[in-house]
Parts: structure tokens; C-alpha cells; sequence
């Protein structure tokens, strides 16, 4: 219990702020930024209720919104599990169909699960690989829901921006592994970090901020 105690101070500590020095940019799309018409941010963080994910997309969702993008939280746009049980042709159809057409993951990922699971990198093809790597985050995710875990255990914050015309990745953003007791010493707004990220590698353009069209 102590330690998962101290897992979940770590995340929202995490969430208060985070150090540039400590993101990394794993993988960046050589194109010129995309103007997306409507941006959903998905958050894979497993616990025992949907709170912290619904926090992570509605920040990360607000902060594209800053920037001049439109951008929804996949919890508001489909409930807490609306794309959980559809095949990848089905999601594509369900996204493409609500008019979405790029997508933002931001994941805490459990470094121990990715070398035993996670799909081997291939440097030849990074979109087929990244493509992959989204939909085997189920396997290597961190469970905060879990009584027990190991002191040891190392983290890994990751975020991946999916354009979905092209079926390809544009960027991918990640953090250095911490661990559960001293994460919270690395830094903090991973969200902002990724939206500064995406902007100073210019994979987004920053223009003025996004306003909902007034009902008349």
C-alpha cells in the first residue's frame, strides 16, 4: 500500500511540472505541420477509476486548444470505454466518421512489461512501428490499480501524435525513466512539455487560440 501510495503522489507531482532537460524526442516526421481540423487526446493510464485519465486528456486537450487547435478529450467524445472492445478497422471507421483526424496518446509506460512484451523496433519502417506500439499499449502500460509493485519498477512518461490521413506517426515524445520514490524530483508538466515540443520541432503550428462557434 505505501508504495502505491507513493506511485500515485509521483504522477500528480509528475503532472505539476516537468523539466525539458528530461523529455526526450524518440521519433520526428520529416513533413511540414499538418492543419488538423480536429484532435483527440487519448490517455492509457490504468487504475482503479478513470479520474487521472480523464485530468491527463483535459489538459493535454486544453493546451492544444491554446495553440489554435480543436481538440477533445476521447472520454468526452466516447465515454470512458468507447473504443475499448473495436478492431483497429473499427476505431479507424469510429474516428474517421466523428470527423477526427489525428490523435494524440500520452501513456505511462512500465519499462519492465516493455522488455518482455513490447514490440521489437524497426528502424527501417518507424511508422509501422509506432503504428504498433499504440495498440500494444495495453501490454505495457503501468497498472496504478495493482496493491503490490517493485520499488525498482522504472517509468517511462511517452506521448505519440498519430496523423491519421496518412496512417503514420508525426512525433513522438517520452521521458527518462524514473521510478516510484524519486520521479518526483525530475520535473513536471509533461503536457506542456509535449505542446512546446510539438511546436518547437514543428510538428503543430501555434496560432491564436481555439474558440468554440457561439450557438445562435
Amino acid at each position: 500500500m505505501k508504495t502505491k501510495i507513493l506511485i500515485l503522489l509521483s504522477v500528480v507531482f509528475f503532472l505539476q511540472g516537468c523539466s525539458s532537460s528530461h523529455i526526450i524526442i524518440g521519433w520526428k516526421n520529416q513533413y511540414q505541420p499538418e492543419n488538423y481540423s480536429k484532435i483527440m487526446v487519448v490517455g492509457i493510464v490504468r487504475g482503479k477509476d478513470h479520474s487521472l485519465r480523464k485530468e491527463i486528456e483535459t489538459e493535454l486537450a486544453n493546451k492544444l486548444k491554446e495553440i489554435g487547435y480543436y481538440a477533445v478529450s476521447a472520454i468526452d467524445e466516447f465515454g470512458e470505454s468507447g473504443l475499448t472492445n473495436l478492431s483497429q478497422e473499427e476505431t479507424y471507421k469510429k474516428l474517421c466518421a466523428n470527423s477526427i483526424d489525428a490523435v494524440i496518446t500520452i501513456t505511462l509506460i512500465d519499462i519492465s512489461k516493455e522488455k518482455i512484451t513490447g514490440p521489437k523496433r524497426s528502424y527501417g519502417y518507424p511508422h509501422n512501428y509506432y503504428y504498433d506500439r499504440i495498440w500494444n499499449y495495453r501490454n505495457i502500460q503501468a497498472d496504478l490499480s495493482e496493491e503490490d509493485k517493485n520499488e525498482k519498477s522504472q517509468y517511462s512518461w511517452e506521448s505519440i501524435l498519430f496523423n491519421l490521413r496518412t496512417l503514420e506517426a508525426e512525433c513522438t515524445i517520452q521521458t527518462k525513466a524514473f521510478s516510484t520514490i524519486n520521479e518526483e524530483k525530475l520535473g513536471r508538466e509533461f503536457e506542456k512539455q509535449i505542446i512546446m515540443n510539438l511546436v518547437k520541432q514543428k510538428v503543430l503550428r501555434k496560432a491564436q487560440p481555439y474558440s468554440a462557434p457561439k450557438a445562435f
